[in-house]
């Protein structure tokens, strides 16, 4: 369900280029060094675009970095962090973990229980070092859990749970910038469940696994209309973007928010899915 806010990078200035890449490899670092080395195989894209946003409304110092990494040992990488990347290592290997648990529950698959067990230390300290934000997790997490095994014939109970999951890993702390940041956040936790129901559909009736959107295809959806419901949600969560003060790097999350996620999305033609 992670993986969705990739940026348009073809598209980005060479500035822009270098700034995401940078963003990347400073999440990947700051999660070797605060969760081990092992677990920076979990970083997801969607924490990147949580570095950028929250690094551009608060803008605190940045370190740059230069040198060589496990993937590229024999080059220099440029990275850069700050307070911000710190805390979306901590929540990224948290959400990695569960996720894992997830697909094991699932689908049985080992690594998937072999990546559990590797995050556990980890996704503990970073749950105690958060734990605002780990309880709401945990309860999401735990209602989605039930919503699979009623098996809800329509999406808005999962997206509307994962919405609150996601709003409430975009609050960093109680101020000004909450209610906007949790509206964010929602709205792009709305956005990717769809769009995960929307993707996997096939994979998981094929595996007989619960989706979210396979009652909406049986009683006649299309996917024109299922395309709409997807930019409708997009809608909802670039209007809460466009609320936020935001200049550092917009460049790279206007890419994100209008250009990359489409890429993500399977190819819907005709009437049905």
């Amino acid at each position: 369900m992670f993986g969705t806010m990739i940026a348009d990078i073809p598209a980005l200035s060479e500035e822009g280029k270098k700034r995401y890449r940078g963003c990347y490899c400073g999440l990947c670092r700051r999660i070797g060094r605060r969760c081990g080395t092992l677990s920076r195989c979990c970083l997801t894209y969607d924490m990147v675009f949580l570095t950028l946003t929250l690094n551009a409304l608060y803008e605190p110092e940045e370190t740059a970095e230069q040198g060589p990494c496990p993937i590229h040992p024999l080059t220099k990488r440029h990275s850069w962090h700050s307070e911000i990347t710190d805390y979306a290592a901590d929540l990224n290997v948290l959400l990695a973990r569960l996720n894992a648990l997830d697909d094991w529950a699932d689908e049985r698959l080992p690594w998937k229980w072999a990546e559990a067990k590797l995050l556990e230390r980890a996704a503990a300290e970073a749950a105690e070092r958060n734990p605002r934000q780990w309880a709401v997790i945990r309860e999401s997490m735990a209602e989605l859990k039930d919503i699979e095994q009623r098996r809800e014939p329509g999406p808005d109970p999962g997206a509307n749970a994962f919405g609150r999951l996601l709003g409430e890993v975009f609050v960093l702390r109680a101020d000004r910038w909450e209610r906007d940041l949790r509206a964010l956040g929602q709205n792009l936790g709305r956005f990717i469940y769809l769009l995960d129901a929307v993707t996997d559909r096939k994979r998981d009736e094929r595996r007989g696994l619960y989706n979210p959107v396979s009652a909406m295809v049986r009683e006649g959806a299309t996917a024109e209309e299922l395309r709409d419901i997807l930019l409708d949600l997009m809608g909802d969560a670039t209007a809460a973007w466009e609320k936020l003060p935001l200049l550092r790097d917009a460049e790279i999350q206007r890419s994100i928010l209008y250009a990359g996620v489409w890429k993500q999305m399977p190819v819907m033609e005709g009437k049905h899915i």
